[in-house]
């Protein structure tokens, strides 16, 4: 995806730490942040994204975090079973990187 381990571990931190991420990569994490929350987008956030981005790109980044958490609230609802194949490159990726920082929902029996 482009980010390196450390900005994955950082992607719900809050404050988000200094030096992380460029300054760009901070002001669009935390606009998904606050989407993703639901919260108001106030004026510093997106006072943030309009210093390094267009109005187009600000659409842009705006569609993607909100499709992105359309698609995993329909999959958060539903418990959608993962097919074998991405399922196995999940669990590779996490013997070959560690657990990824963010937490997988329970399994439909509670697990």
């Amino acid at each position: 995806m482009g980010l390196t381990e450390d900005q994955m571990r950082h992607l719900i931190s809050e404050p988000l730490p200094d030096g992380v991420f460029a300054p760009a990569e901070a002001a669009i994490v935390r606009y998904a942040q606050k989407s993703t929350r639901l919260e108001p987008i106030d004026r510093n956030t997106y006072a943030a994204l309009e210093a390094h981005f267009s109005r187009q790109q600000i659409i842009d980044i705006c569609l993607t975090v909100g499709l992105s958490n359309m698609v995993n609230r329909f999959h958060a609802t539903f418990l959608t079973d993962v097919d074998a194949d991405t399922l196995a490159a999940v669990e590779a990726g996490d013997q070959q990187y560690g657990a990824c920082a963010l937490p997988r929902p329970p399994e439909p029996d509670g697990s």
